[in-house]
């Protein structure tokens, strides 16, 4: 993996491992960075500072450890660094935040940049409203808001836009074709009542809106229509894994279809190790794989 520090210099050797991940939320893609401990890095890799990938997606870094370890090498003690990093423009939204945010019948465009996000937005949706609170975690209120509209956040890496899917849009279009025997398949029976929560409101009459299933978790959601409600029904159930070499073609949002079945990529996580610290080298890929379950 290419990576570039603030000042355009390639770290190169001294990179140790690396995970990019994509995800289909509020952040969609954060990078984690393990290096080897030089003066020069150290200052280049401090909380604040931006690195970036060959593809040129910019990462903020929002911590920085510094590890010490007891190898000696040339009669010094070695060390590391280690990072974690956000996508530019998102860092703002992994702090509580220090005033109200309330819109009514607004984008997520709007909203994030109501947060201090810093972002470009090519398909959006508008919620009904949007509470924030003094103290609150925005990413926190935004997966709430997504949850409302049975609606994801899907990043472009080759357009560099964010976009806001249905999640039945995302079962849309031609699937590429993935070989079954590379699936770590989960088959729990329970997990569309673990994870499926049914809501249940107040209208402006004080009468119960919403519908429970049978054998389902049963939760109340102020301000929320029948609309909402039923939207919050529909969720993604992860139903295996894929483990395989590097394939940098997977992404968040990829369609693939397994068994002439529809799975739409939730996590996508791509780990680098170099095993200049000893150890192998590791080039391999891991995605999370989901369906649709309303109930």
């Amino acid at each position: 993996m290419i990576i570039y520090t603030e000042s355009n210099q390639e770290i190169g050797s001294d990179l140790l491992s690396a995970i990019l991940r994509h995800d289909l939320v509020p952040i969609p893609i954060s990078l984690e960075l393990t290096c080897r401990f030089t003066n020069d890095l150290s200052g280049m890799l401090q909380v604040g500072k931006v690195v970036t990938l060959a593809n040129g997606i910019n990462f903020v870094i929002v911590k920085s450890q510094a590890i010490n370890n007891q190898i000696i090498k040339d009669g010094k003690r070695t060390g590391a660094i280690a990072i974690i990093a956000v996508l530019q423009g998102c860092e703002n939204l992994v702090n509580v935040t220090n005033k109200a945010v309330i819109n009514d019948n607004v984008g997520f465009g709007e909203i994030y940049r109501s947060l201090g996000g810093r972002l470009r937005f090519d398909n959006d949706v508008k919620v009904n409203q949007f509470i924030c609170l003094k103290g609150q975690m925005p990413t926190s209120r935004i997966a709430l808001s997504l949850q409302k509209e049975g609606a994801v956040i899907w990043y472009d890496v080759y357009n560099k836009t964010m976009n806001v899917k249905r999640l039945q849009d995302l079962f849309k279009g031609d699937a590429s074709v993935y070989d079954p025997s590379g699936v770590q398949w989960l088959d729990s029976s329970q997990s569309s009542t673990l994870y499926n929560t049914n809501y249940l409101s107040l209208d402006e009459t004080s009468q119960v809106v919403g519908q429970v299933g049978e054998s389902k978790n049963i939760d109340y959601m102020p301000r929320t229509d029948n609309r909402e409600l039923q939207n919050m029904k529909r969720i993604l159930i992860t139903k295996g894994v894929i483990i395989r070499s590097i394939d940098d073609k997977l992404s968040a949002g990829s369609l693939l279809s397994i068994n002439e079945q529809k799975y739409v990529v939730l996590t996508h996580a791509m780990r680098f190790d170099t095993g200049s610290m000893g150890g192998g080298a590791i080039m391999a890929s891991k995605a999370w794989i989901a369906q649709i379950v309303e109930n």
